[in-house]
């Protein structure tokens, strides 16, 4: 009791030194992390269990992190030319194939996106009783594409377009898995 009373009345230097008075470092008898190792052996097995006198062969990952960042930057610096690009044909879910000449240019990147995402799917072979859901969003989006061509700089139009072709994308899969 006394003590903490004696606490209380102390000012913060000497309480500062009362405190690193209490500090006592304690080395232990023996070296423990062979028998540590030893345990986590069974459940991690990346843990390398050495002798007492044993150093660990690390080896820096730096060489690696340099070459994967100097191949990114090349990446980013060096794009590929107009050669590079082929045109993909663009697939019109609309009765009149000359229509996506009027569509924003950015709805028929989005259009050209979703045809290959569509071909990487394989629909072809989708059951029947999916595709009244899949015609559906054809005819949404081809009233979107309707409303694009008479409002183009329409950001709304634009994220109503992207939600159906993601819509259909999904629900395409979603048959696929049936």
């Amino acid at each position: 009791m006394n003590d903490i009373n004696d606490c209380t009345h102390m000012g913060d230097a000497q309480l500062q030194l009362a405190l690193r008075g209490l500090r006592r470092d304690i080395e232990p008898a023996r070296d423990v992390w062979p028998g540590i190792a030893a345990r986590l052996s069974p459940q991690f097995p990346h843990v390398p269990v050495q002798s007492s006198g044993a150093s660990a062969k690390v080896t820096p990952i730096w060489p690696w992190a340099l070459a994967a960042s100097l191949l990114l930057a090349l990446g980013v610096f060096v794009q590929p030319g107009p050669q590079a690009a082929r045109p993909l044909a663009v697939a019109d879910t609309s009765s009149n194939p000359s229509n996506t000449a009027e569509l924003p240019v950015q709805a028929q990147v989005m259009g050209l996106h979703y045809q290959a995402a569509l071909r990487e799917l394989n629909t072809t072979g989708l059951p029947a009783s999916w595709q009244p859901g899949l015609q559906a969003l054809d005819h949404s989006a081809a009233q979107i594409q309707a409303a694009l061509r008479k409002n183009p700089d329409s950001p709304w139009l634009m994220g109503q377009l992207r939600q159906i072709y993601l819509r259909k994308i999904a629900l395409s899969r979603r048959a696929l898995l049936a």
